[in-house]
């Protein structure tokens, strides 16, 4: 009987059930995020299509993705944060069934770019109305249990597609799992329906609402500018790092695909553990100092990847690399709740998954370019630098503070 109080005292300090709910949707809308990559292979034999075309799918998805962050976020400070995040789940589940019954190339193309508009509706507002639901000393580890949902679910997606792709073919995939995000849509709006997210601005002119607005977006954006900036600037290396690190197993050490593909699961463990040190850190050590100690980590941690042989050190690291890439983000989302005002907030998440997750996009092929010039072991080697070098700057910033 102690036993069982003890757990729901832990299960109440991580969020209780409105955390769990945020999981559970997280995790339904991501389903189909990271489906795509898996079932190329199929999609290409099956629609008998290009490498060329092949890379313009994945990239149909993730550049309109980023870039509706930005309205999503503009929208979600402008009506009701559990209707945005509602359409925005609806609209990605319906149109992965679409996807699963495209007949040909072009008509898939054109349903992952409007996806990927959907999928700017999410994220900005989910976070937001998070912020609503918790106390400033509780919000670190909700934000944790959120972003671990949307772990789980990027990873089931593919496990789950591949299973039904290798049972029925590849659009049963798209099609059931669609299903699983449009069933979680409707329950956000019957769970919120009584409460009106703090950030709600009725309609223009609203004077109670004027009498609110003390704070600009400018002040608050020049407030978290160089902890905000870092990050995304890491973010790009590391997302960078991410996508090729299979290859770049397999270059380095001779390993074989199946193995190196093994090895993104450590990457993807060590991040589940991230979000919840993170969150767990920022509530007890102070916003700033856990954003910029998960800021420091990630240079050594990278530099570690590319100087260690291949042996269980270079295993840890691994993990380690996956941990500090997700704690940033726990302790980064809760840094910028506490540092922005309720009414902006839905905007400044748009502007900051915006522009990271853009420039991942953006900057992959690029990096890729550069891997084609010069090797990718000669490439990977300057990123560690470079991390190494931001790190040295997120120290400083430490020590100012």
């Amino acid at each position: 009987m102690l036993e069982r109080g003890k757990l729901k005292a832990l299960y109440r300090r991580w969020g209780g059930g409105t955390a769990a709910f945020f999981a559970y949707t997280h995790a339904s809308h991501d389903l189909c995020s990271g489906l795509l990559p898996a079932l190329l292979p199929l999609v290409k034999i099956s629609l008998g299509i290009t490498y060329l075309q092949s890379g313009l799918l994945l990239s149909a998805y993730a550049i309109t993705a980023g870039i509706s962050q930005f309205p999503g976020g503009w929208l979600g400070d402008r009506l009701r944060r559990s209707i945005v995040v509602a359409v925005g789940m609806g609209g990605v589940g319906l149109l992965a069934v679409g996807i699963g019954f495209s007949p040909s190339y072009y008509p898939m193309l054109v349903l992952l770019v409007i996806m990927g508009l959907f999928a700017g509706l999410y994220h900005p507002s989910a976070v937001s109305m998070i912020s609503n639901c918790y106390e400033e000393e509780g919000r670190g580890k909700a934000i944790a249990i959120h972003n671990v949902g949307g772990s789980i679910g990027y990873a089931l997606g593919p496990i789950v597609g591949g299973v039904i792709a290798e049972a029925l073919r590849w659009n049963f995939a798209y099609i059931i799992l669609g299903i699983v995000t449009v069933i979680a849509a409707p329950l956000v709006i019957r769970k919120f329906r009584h409460q009106e997210p703090v950030g709600y601005v009725a309609a223009a002119g609203n004077d109670s609402q004027a009498a609110v607005r003390r704070i600009s977006l400018r002040t608050v954006l020049i407030s978290v500018a160089p902890v905000i900036t870092l990050f995304i600037l890491l973010e790009f290396i590391s997302g960078s790092a991410l996508g090729f690190v299979t290859l770049y197993m397999m270059d380095k050490h001779g390993i074989a695909a199946a193995y190196a593909t093994m090895l993104v699961a450590a990457i993807r463990g060590g991040g589940i553990a991230g979000s919840l040190i993170g969150g767990w850190l920022s509530d007890r050590w102070g916003r700033n100092n856990a954003a910029v100690f998960a800021l420091l980590a990630t240079g050594p941690i990278l530099y570690l990847l590319t100087s260690l042989p291949f042996n269980a050190g270079l295993i840890v690291v691994l993990i380690a690399f996956g941990l500090f890439m997700y704690m940033r983000q726990a302790t980064m989302q809760a840094l910028l709740i506490d540092k922005t005002p309720a009414y902006l907030r839905a905007t400044i998440f748009g502007i900051y998954f915006g522009l990271s997750m853009e420039g991942q996009s953006l900057l992959q092929p690029v990096a890729g370019h550069f891997m084609d010039v010069f090797g990718i072991i000669d490439v990977f080697y300057v990123m560690a630098i470079i991390s190494v070098a931001l790190s040295v700057v997120s120290l400083a910033l430490l020590r100012r503070r």
